[in-house]
């Protein structure tokens, strides 16, 4: 909706808000998600893991 001094305060339809493609210009963004990605990994597999040790201790008992 614009207001009387002709500023449009929401993003059209079909295009992101600026802060959206700033962000994602940013390196630091990137590098943020990269660890949270990685962290992700690293849990799941840690976690997969643990199931198939205690998967395979119960099947050899």
């Amino acid at each position: 909706m614009t207001g009387g001094d002709g500023v449009d305060d929401e993003p059209a339809g079909d295009v992101p808000a600026a802060g959206w493609r700033a962000a994602a210009r940013d390196r630091r963004v990137w590098a943020i998600l990269a660890v949270v990605a990685f962290l992700l990994v690293c849990c799941c597999s840690a976690a997969a893991g643990t199931l198939l040790a205690l998967a395979t201790g119960l099947f050899a008992a």
